[in-house]
């Protein structure tokens, strides 16, 4: 999505940087990248380029030779460690100023932007806030998966990004867009699916892309055989997958405390239903709204669930609530 975005705002004549936090472990490869693509992307001479990494005093350029023999200019940090935030904001100073003598406007997309906080703490965010504040022709796009971390970073009033730009949730991919890429792929294998079971694919995975790419991945191993694919396969595979993934949710099932596994399968059960009524509460044992309110922080803390724009609590992991009924069965 965030590449077909970029690719639209290339057309209409301005110069995008694309940046991955998954990919950069510290501030110092952080503080590189950024000063790099950022420059990349508003100047495509490579002798102009090394010329200005050149001047930079914090960052020096990286000249690389690739196997096919092209060369690649980058920047690398040329202080201690200590010195790398003053690095990553040398680079935005300097992005700015090219932006500027180019005339021309810069969107910088820094994608899964809640693991900003693995660096320094919220130092690093009231640094960045406060050179963003001075810029005139670059914007920023902040995205990433973790919703309830995202929103803490902008609706907390003690951090820097509270209120720094508007909040834009995004919606599900339009399923016929998304039902035609499906059965064209499923054509190529020679299987067959009606229109209401590949409908209730979508419905299982919640319409999110990387579910439902888990979801027909499982549907075209275990259908195979008879590359016919029916109700009762379709309503087997997020069991299947909540199996496969049965490590990693044993591990998050044992950090939960015992009234938080109550409510986690409370919600399991009954995930549209308000926690904090009385009913919900009599139907399922567990209260009283304060300890679900602690719970419910808690689970949040541990990336086991995720709070919306409009109060409501889910699972992070599609999958998870098939888990847990899984595992209530097999104690019976």
């Amino acid at each position: 999505m965030l590449l077909n975005l970029i690719e639209t705002l290339e057309h209409d004549a301005m110069a995008c940087a694309y940046i991955d936090l998954n990919a950069f472990p510290d501030i110092r490869s952080f503080a590189s990248a950024l000063a790099s693509l950022t420059t990349e992307a508003l100047e495509t001479n490579k002798d102009k380029l090394l010329k200005m990494f050149s001047g930079f005093q914090k960052l020096r350029p990286k000249v690389t030779v690739e196997p096919d023999g092209t060369i690649s200019a980058g920047l690398e940090l040329a202080v201690e460690e200590k010195d790398s935030l003053s690095a990553l904001l040398e680079g935005m100073r300097h992005t700015e100023k090219l932006a500027v003598k180019k005339r021309k406007k810069l969107v910088v997309i820094i994608d899964e932007f809640s693991d900003i906080e693995k660096y320094n703490g919220q130092s690093i965010e009231k640094a960045i806030r406060s050179e963003i504040q001075k810029q005139t022709h670059i914007s920023y796009i902040f995205s990433g998966s973790e919703e309830s971390v995202m929103l803490s970073m902008i609706r907390d009033r003690k951090r820097a990004f509270y209120k720094l730009g508007r909040i834009m949730e995004l919606g599900p991919i339009e399923r016929s867009a998304y039902t035609k890429f499906i059965l064209g792929w499923l054509n190529k294998g020679s299987f067959t699916i009606n229109n209401d079971n590949l409908q209730r694919v979508f419905e299982i995975g919640n319409d999110v892309p990387y579910n439902i790419q888990r979801l027909c991945n499982v549907m075209w191993d275990y259908a195979r055989e008879t590359e016919a694919i029916n109700t009762p396969l379709i309503e087997k595979l997020p069991v299947i997958i909540a199996q496969q993934d049965s490590p990693h949710y044993e591990m998050l099932w044992r950090s939960a405390s015992q009234p938080q596994k109550m409510l986690l399968i409370a919600l399991s059960k009954d995930p549209t239903a308000k926690p904090f009524s009385r009913d919900f509460q009599l139907k399922h044992g567990i209260g009283p709204s304060s300890s679900i309110k602690a719970s419910f922080d808690s689970l949040i803390k541990k990336g086991i669930l995720f709070k919306t724009l409009q109060g409501s609590y889910y699972f992070v992991d599609r999958f998870m609530p098939y888990w847990i009924d899984y595992i209530m069965k097999t104690i019976r």
